[in-house]
């Protein structure tokens, strides 16, 4: 046998002694000096003169200093109470919050200030609700539980909106009879086509900038120039999904000569045939020189004093760009436990007969920055509470109730372009949203709203005609019909003019005839 075979035999017969020494640092140990010692002693072997006893060790601490140890439960002192221990309390607002001089000042406390269906409003001389027996339900689309969003693809993006795309383009095939064409397909003679407006630089979209956008199947995705010097009425916002007949001489312009009618939403039923009484508002809830949430609390006073059947509170709550929460000047409570004990408070003042409905806003600072927005997660059960997301559509015995906190109408309002000026420009942008079955048809959104586009295509569309169409906006309030629906713009509670709305359905199968409504100066 060779010198290099019984050099190999030698080594596998060898017992691994360094591996049990290396097993002995897998021990709990109470110093840094002693892991050291360890980790040593797993890598030099007893034999070596490098290897010293224990009691030749130099210590490693300095004259007076010793190395704190190392323990395995770190202790919480008293005055960093856990948040899981202590009791959330149900309040407004912040202990160490001092009242509004801006709130107490102000003029006008309970005024009408702007009224829906006048003429009938003398049949509704109690705003009072039924005492109970109310049933509130989410539609099938609304969200419901929080998801992972920031995940989202650019390939998903592109996915949704060419989807968005086509089932808009078969709905208006449908309804105009025919296909449409490529609208970069040159053509001499009329032909009609489908495609999303967008605009062909970084500014705002003027006349001269819009720019049609087509699907991947019929369109290839490609994008023509839109001529609208041949158009006697249009309004065009980017994002909108629109039909246009006309000409294409060129292939690479389009000229129109007419906008084809939008699909109309399918009507529903009104199953109720009681009346229902709601009372809503929209945040910000405190002035902006406090956080003493006084216009909410005189709010809920009236509620205990009507007893509506429902009430829809809209944020932000906590709001993010209120100068106190940027600083984060609430006193001793998170931002979230500041959520959750207004939340409690309202609940508990509330009449029992009185349903609450919770919808949150991106501006609040506890719940997720993104569109569509899930309910707030709050361990608060009550069978008269109701946590919605943002946006949704609730059924309230049998009416249909939408609504949004997102301020999609002043989105709208700057993106738009119309001709001729001069027509109702407040129910026009409301019908946009009809018109696109969407809560929000606007892109590239607002920069202060993050869209999952996935997310949109399942929760943010329409099913049917709304009743009622909630949209708060720091735009001037309104009450309009709108194709059928009642739209409602109730401002802001706590900024402007400081307004909320009483809404009464006295059950008759024509909403637009049985709704009054009044806003009214908190």
């Amino acid at each position: 046998m060779s010198k290099f075979e019984m050099f190999k035999m030698s080594k596998v017969n060898q017992s691994p002694v360094v591996k049990k020494e290396r097993k002995s640092i897998i021990k709990a140990t109470t110093h840094i000096g002693e892991l050291f010692d360890d980790i040593l002693d797993a890598y030099i072997p007893e034999s070596s003169p490098i290897r010293t006893s224990q009691s030749q060790k130099r210590p490693l601490e300095s004259p007076g200093f010793r190395v704190p140890k190392i323990s395995k439960t770190p202790t919480r002192t008293s005055h960093q109470p856990s948040r899981l221990s202590r009791s959330i309390p149900c309040s407004l607002s912040p202990v160490n919050a001092s009242p509004s001089q801006t709130y107490s000042q102000r003029k006008g406390s309970g005024d009408v200030v702007n009224t829906f269906n006048e003429g009938g409003l003398s049949t509704v001389t109690d705003w009072s609700g039924q005492g109970g027996g109310v049933k509130i339900s989410l539609s099938s689309s609304s969200l419901t539980k929080p998801y992972q969003y920031m995940f989202q693809k650019l390939s998903a993006k592109a996915e949704s909106l060419d989807e968005h795309l086509e089932i808009m383009g078969e709905m208006l095939a449908t309804q105009h009879g025919g296909q449409f064409e490529n609208l970069a397909k040159p053509s001499q003679g009329e032909c009609k086509v489908v495609g999303r407006v967008c605009c062909d630089s970084t500014g705002k979209m003027n006349a001269c900038s819009v720019v049609l956008e087509g699907s991947i199947d019929v369109s290839y995705g490609k994008r023509v120039s839109v001529d609208l010097r041949a158009m006697d009425k249009y309004a065009l916002f980017p994002g909108q999904i629109v039909a246009f007949e006309g000409t294409n001489p060129t292939g690479r312009k389009f000229i129109p000569t007419k906008i084809l009618e939008p699909v109309p939403l399918k009507k529903r039923v009104m199953t109720s045939d009681k009346p229902v009484t709601i009372f809503g508002a929209c945040g910000p809830y405190s002035s902006q020189d406090s956080l003493s949430y006084e216009p909410l609390a005189d709010l809920l006073t009236k509620v205990q004093e009507e007893l509506p059947d429902v009430l829809i509170l809209l944020g932000p709550f906590v709001d993010v760009k209120h100068p106190l929460v940027e600083k984060c000047d609430v006193g001793e409570m998170t931002l979230d436990e500041l959520f959750e004990s207004q939340i409690r408070h309202i609940q508990q003042t509330i009449p029992d007969s009185t349903n609450l409905v919770i919808v949150p806003s991106q501006r609040d600072a506890a719940c997720s920055f993104v569109y569509p927005q899930p309910p707030p997660n709050f361990n608060i059960t009550s069978p008269n509470l109701t946590f919605a997301s943002d946006p949704c559509v609730l059924e309230v015995n049998g009416v249909s109730v939408a609504m949004t906190s997102t301020d999609v109408l002043f989105h709208l309002s700057s993106e738009e372009i119309s001709h001729p000026p001069g027509s109702d420009r407040m129910g026009r942008l409301a019908g946009h949203l009809l018109n696109q079955h969407n809560f929000y048809p606007l892109h590239p959104p607002s920069e202060d709203v993050n869209i999952d586009y996935p997310y949109l295509i399942k929760h943010a569309f329409f099913e049917s005609k709304p009743d009622i169409l909630l949209l708060p906006s720091d735009l001037r309030y309104f009450v309009k019909n709108v194709q059928d629906t009642v739209v409602v713009n109730p401002g802001k509670l706590a900024k402007g003019s400081g307004t909320y709305f009483k809404l009464s359905v006295q059950g008759s199968p024509q909403i637009t005839d049985s709704t009054f409504v009044n806003i009214v100066k908190i």
